[in-house]
């Protein structure tokens, strides 16, 4: 049996070998050309953000299949954001390398620009959390996902800034990409879940000029790896080379594999924040809190100030179509949110500290939270697919799928984040139930969360 078992496991490694080098081989065929790619996204972005933000918003009657503005709203909210999130699990941040229009303009600028180092600040690790709190608040209070000018002001307004950032800084490297996308250190933690890896050929590698900074030289984690095929060269000795793995085997050796306080954190901080994003516009704990704001500022005399409205720019303003915010609309949504994030990521933080004060393998809390920090990936991932993907799921019931049936994917999808979870975390504790248990807990928190939003 045992003789079998390695004969299998030598199997299938070596037709994961043989497809990896079929699509290494494809890329590098294509490398040189990865630039028309860039072009032809950043042209179908253009059109899809910015021809509905100077269309009239769509009738009640209207639907995808004949008004532009609601069609262009269900590629990029319903298809583009929920598959980008899903191909992290099956391609890595391939999109990243490959077809992210904002990180290749923002490369080309600093090829023409000032190439500055990038100043210490900058490089600071919490940067990359300020930005995507920022970025999705900011998107929540402008309608980002509802109307068109908001989506046309987030994604080409970090576009822009994207590409500021490049024509300052960086000399022919993504400064943007490394240190200020909102989207890559959410993309980052996740990849470490994913089949694709670059990874050494044998002994040590070489020290390719890599556009994030990443030491290709010392490289074992997957986080801040765009996958731009630059540091592939097999015919050369030290090259870094295609490889396919077990999904989460990278969580699985994380001690192994760089693993940084500051992603476990962001992760905790972005669920809560992806949650509090969901959570506002349904739960009456947000009405609660907006008129206990109201209350405080009407007894302060200040109420005039923040029961007005401001520009659509600033905030959702569209009489046209009934909605319009307040400043105090603004003000609750933003304490909402923060509070979200900041509840979640301090009851992530307590079950992994709980973990790692329970495991007995001579751990510090420290390398233990590092340890088991990155248990919830699958959970928090998999549930905001879902989430994102509502409309594409709203959709499909449209044409003629029954309601039962996109209701039984979206739990089984749902149901799976969970089990990851839980198998990753007996992973990582090497069966200790004890140690499950905290884990566990977490997982059942986070997915009780999302339960109550998706479903």
């Amino acid at each position: 049996m045992e003789t079998r078992t390695i004969q299998v496991t030598e199997e299938k490694k070596a037709l994961r070998g043989s497809l990896a080098e079929t699509i290494e081989g494809f890329f590098l065929k294509h490398r040189d050309r990865f630039w028309k790619v860039h072009v032809v996204v950043l042209l179908l972005m253009v059109v899809l953000i910015g021809v509905p933000a100077f269309m009239p918003l769509p009738d009640e009657e209207a639907s995808l299949f004949d008004d532009f503005s609601l069609f262009a709203n269900f590629i990029i909210w319903g298809v583009w954001f929920p598959l980008l999130f899903l191909s992290v699990i099956f391609a890595g941040r391939l999109w990243c390398g490959v077809f992210c229009p904002q990180g290749a303009a923002s490369e080309y600028a600093s090829k023409k620009g000032f190439a500055l180092a990038p100043p210490r600040w900058l490089r600071r690790d919490w940067i990359a959390i300020v930005s995507f709190v920022a970025v999705t608040i900011f998107g929540q209070v402008v309608g980002v996902r509802d109307y068109p000018l908001a989506t046309l002001e987030v994604l080409g307004g970090t576009t822009l800034v994207a590409v500021l950032v490049g024509y300052i800084y960086g000399g022919g490297r993504r400064v943007w990409c490394r240190y200020l996308c909102p989207m890559g250190p959410l993309l980052g933690v996740l990849s470490r879940l994913g089949a694709v890896s670059f990874e050494r050929a044998a002994g040590s590698a070489k020290g390719y000029p890599c556009p994030t900074f990443v030491n290709t030289a010392t490289k074992t984690s997957s986080a801040n790896c765009i996958e731009c095929f630059r540091c592939v060269n097999p015919e050369e000795r030290g090259t870094l080379r295609v490889r396919l793995r077990r999904l989460g085997r990278e969580v699985e050796e994380i001690e192994r594999r760089e693993p940084n306080l500051w992603e476990v954190l962001f992760l905790f901080s972005a669920t809560g924040l992806a949650l509090g994003a969901f959570y506002w516009q349904i739960s009456p704990l947000y009405i609660r809190l907006k008129h206990a704001l109201g209350d405080i500022f009407m007894d302060l005399g200040l109420l005039h100030v923040v029961g007005s409205s401001g520009p659509r720019w600033l905030m959702v303003n569209y009489p046209e179509a009934g909605e319009v915010f307040l400043w105090l609309d603004v003000m609750a949504i933003t304490i909402f949110m923060v509070t979200s994030m900041v509840a979640v990521a301090l009851a992530l933080s307590v079950f992994t500290a709980l973990a790692s004060l329970i495991d007995r393998r001579g751990l510090s809390v420290k390398d233990g939270f590092l340890r088991f920090g990155y248990v919830y990936g699958p959970v928090a991932l998999l549930s905001l697919v879902i989430g994102l993907g509502q409309i594409l799921f709203q959709t499909t019931t449209a044409l003629g799928v029954t309601q039962q049936v996109v209701k039984s994917l979206e739990m089984a999808f749902f149901a799976a984040g969970g089990l990851w979870s839980v198998y990753l975390a007996y992973r990582l504790a090497k069966g200790n139930m004890l140690t499950m248990v905290p884990l566990s807990l977490g997982t059942v928190l986070v997915a009780a969360l999302w339960y109550g939003v998706l479903f």
